[in-house]
């Protein structure tokens, strides 16, 4: 297997000197164990899903500045395996795309050429924050951006950084960069104040035939083809229907490809801005039997007067709410399909709901290759009475 400078010393893919397919067999083993030692019965288990590219799949990367050690040269890059200060260069990253790599190397050097500090959150001192970059894995389109501290004097070394990265030899094309400038304490990603220094403010990338607008702050899988393979999971265990209803939908991916196979779909979100996002999306690719509900979920479903053949369920890392399970619980859905990012909270949540649905099938989806992580699709149906 192929690794990269900074292995076993990022925290980036812990993994990548293992065999993929020994990978895929032990995340498989992991899965099936948790449902194993949970007591709960699977139907029908159909098999672990590979990506289809393992080296180079991310379209999304949030690079932190800092040095490997204590007074060390500046450095662009991932944080060491538990280490809050660290910073690890990895101009050859086997997991981001070639051009992201291109991107980082020159912004690292020419951020030393200028002497700038980066941001030490432990003392609240210095200019360089973060750098994103994005890019569409079908479009090519890329989309940089950079977060400083709140000093406008250094305005003019940005601007000229960012026109001399317009320049660069890159395989995608680079649509807009972007300087975010925040005087925050905290070390997340500050998209305060921010200027457009070149192009626009998002780009544009495809899952099947349909196509999104993304900013810096969307949500979109990272890895769009295995994204693909995972979605298509979803649709396959969803019949032809006359209503379904989409829960935690965020901006709506699932909600328009569910939008093929029912009449009518109900995409319910809390966060404004994601159901703002969904509803673009749904008037760029021309769908109008999608409903958009900014509510919270037992408010929204309660004033709907359709009821769903399938509901799908899209929840974060931490699960279902236990409001959310006693609400299953009272409505007694016909079919439930829940894709998960956490296989822990997963197996919790079925146990919680074992004994009104019976699991008929369950899919995994290697979306991460290299990492511990992995994604699992659940048909459920609601147990005989």
């Amino acid at each position: 297997m192929d690794v990269c400078s900074a292995f076993n010393k990022c925290g980036g893919c812990q993994n990548l000197g293992i065999d993929y397919q020994i990978q895929l067999e032990t995340k498989e083993t992991k899965v099936l164990q948790l449902f194993e030692q949970s007591g709960i019965i699977i139907e029908k288990y159909e098999g672990i899903t590979p990506s289809p590219n393992i080296y180079h799949y991310r379209n999304k990367m949030e690079y932190s500045f800092g040095n490997e050690y204590k007074d060390g040269p500046l450095n662009i890059g991932l944080k060491g395996r538990k280490r809050l200060i660290d910073v690890y260069y990895a101009p050859d990253c086997m997991i981001a795309p070639h051009d992201f790599n291109t991107i980082v190397s020159f912004s690292r050097e020419f951020f030393l050429s200028e002497n700038l500090t980066f941001r030490n959150f432990l003392r609240h001192q210095g200019y360089l924050r973060h750098l994103s970059v994005r890019q569409g894995t079908h479009t090519h389109e890329i989309l940089v951006h950079l977060s400083t501290d709140k000093d406008y004097e250094k305005d003019h070394i940005v601007d000229r950084w960012a026109q001399m990265l317009t320049g660069l030899k890159l395989e995608g094309t680079i649509k807009g960069i972007l300087h975010s400038r925040s005087d925050t304490r905290s070390n997340m990603f500050a998209v305060e104040n921010t200027r457009t220094l070149y192009g626009q403010d998002l780009f544009h990338d495809k899952i099947e035939d349909l196509s999104f607008k993304i900013s810096t702050g969307s949500f979109f899988q990272t890895n769009t083809r295995a994204a693909e393979k995972l979605y298509g999971i979803v649709l396959e265990k969803m019949g032809e229907c006359t209503v379904a209803y989409d829960l935690y939908s965020g901006t709506g991916t699932i909600s328009l490809l569910l939008s093929k196979k029912a009449k009518k779909v109900y995409s319910i979100e809390i966060v404004p801005q994601a159901v703002a996002a969904a509803k673009q999306n749904a008037l760029d690719n021309n769908i109008q039997n999608v409903d958009f509900i900014c509510s919270d979920v037992k408010d929204a479903v309660e004033n709907i007067k359709e009821k769903p053949q399938y509901v799908v369920l899209d929840p974060p890392r931490a699960g279902l709410h236990p409001d959310v399970i006693r609400f299953l619980q009272r409505k007694k859905f016909q079919n439930i399909i829940y894709v998960s990012c956490n296989p822990q909270s997963l197996v919790q949540n079925l146990k919680d709901l074992g004994e009104l649905y019976q699991v008929k099938t369950l899919n995994i989806v290697d979306m991460f290759p290299h990492t511990e992580h992995v994604e699992c699709v659940v048909l459920m149906s609601r147990a005989k009475e």
